[in-house]
């Protein structure tokens, strides 16, 4: 009998020393691990991104009329003048000459015409009282319009010659840049030749174009960032002008930004990408690595009491890393799968990494 007690007392020891040795089951985990981000609407700014190409705001190209040849050249290109500086002088005999026989006759001609006036008024005066007859009377009224009529023919042609004879001395018309200046000292330059252009380069406008959905929704005074070719810094503008007239090659509507340019960094012919703001609305903005396409079509994840939700939205407004969705689904502070959402399936069970 005590035998038998003293096995069963060995195999019960046994027992109880193989149960507390054993490992105990893992834990088993809550479901798939994932981040969120809550999302909220946020005003939304549509841009258009396109190419531009810089312009002067002002621009001036001076030609000649007359030609003459180079007497004198004070600037060179890339020079800035001021208003009424002059730029460079030309000279023709022929011109000049034109000029003082126009004047000298004008003159005559005033002189004429004032001697001739006077008579006609006395005369006048004593056809009135008729104290003269009517035929010396319209001797004098008949030389009195003949006389007008040379010295306003002759005005008009001392101030054409004048004109000719001023334009031969070349000034700036604006505070500006000298371009486009490829003369020589003493060259001869024939008539209707341009000789130099002068721009205002304290202003640039860039030229590019909007699509017909975008014109609607596009006002002069909107805000654009112009990133310039060869340039570090962007600038920030706004716009000057819309062409409501689509081009007929493009289709685009052709719109023109102003951008200060202060230190003339900014040269005419830069090819740039604009950046214009077309509209405003409020809307979802998420991460665009947040959306997972399958069979073609978009979808996002939320977590709803601890399962994963998916829902089909459609894309809208792309704004650099982030993407427009929409959906009848969304609501505010939603929790968006922002990390392990392409293991996800429809209603998974998630656990939320922090």
């Amino acid at each position: 009998m005590v035998k038998k007690l003293l096995i069963a007392s060995t195999t019960l020891l046994l027992l109880s020393c193989g149960s507390n040795n054993a490992k105990p089951k893992a834990r088993e985990s809550a479901g798939k691990n994932i981040k969120i981000s809550e999302v909220i609407p946020e005003n939304i700014v549509r841009l258009n991104i396109s190419s531009g190409v810089t312009e002067p705001l002002s621009e001036i190209k001076t030609v000649t009329k007359t030609g003459g040849t180079v007497k004198k050249i004070n600037f060179k290109n890339g020079d800035k003048v001021q208003k009424g500086q002059i730029i460079l002088v030309l000279e023709d005999q022929e011109v000049q000459s034109a000029y003082l026989r126009a004047q000298a006759t004008y003159i005559a001609n005033k002189a004429d015409f004032e001697i001739k006036e006077r008579n006609y008024v006395k005369f006048k005066q004593l056809f009135d009282k008729q104290l003269i007859s009517e035929e010396e009377y319209l001797v004098k009224r008949s030389n009195h319009l003949s006389a007008e009529s040379s010295l306003k023919n002759s005005e008009a042609t001392y101030l054409s010659a004048k004109k000719d004879y001023e334009d031969l001395i070349v000034k700036a018309k604006f505070t500006g840049v000298v371009t486009d200046l490829n003369l020589k000292l003493y060259e001869k330059v024939s008539a209707n030749t341009d000789v130099v252009t002068l721009v205002d380069d304290s202003k640039i406008l860039v030229k590019t174009g909007v699509s017909v959905h975008e014109i609607n929704e596009l006002s002069v005074g909107n805000k654009a960032e112009v990133d310039l070719e060869g340039v570090q810094n962007n600038y920030f503008g706004n716009v000057y002008e819309i062409n409501p007239v689509a081009n007929k090659d493009n289709k685009k509507y052709q719109i023109k930004v102003e951008i200060d340019n202060p230190e003339g960094q900014i040269k005419k012919g830069m090819y740039s990408k604009v950046a214009v703001q077309t509209g405003a609305k409020e809307g979802y903005l998420v991460p665009k690595n947040a959306i997972v396409i399958k069979e073609l079509y978009s979808y996002i994840f939320i977590v709803e009491d601890g399962e994963a939700k998916r829902i089909k939205v459609d894309r809208g407004y792309s704004n650099g890393d982030k993407q427009e969705i929409l959906s009848d689904e969304l609501y505010s502070n939603m929790k968006l799968v922002v990390d392990g959402q392409f293991l996800l399936e429809d209603r998974d069970k998630v656990n939320i990494l922090n």
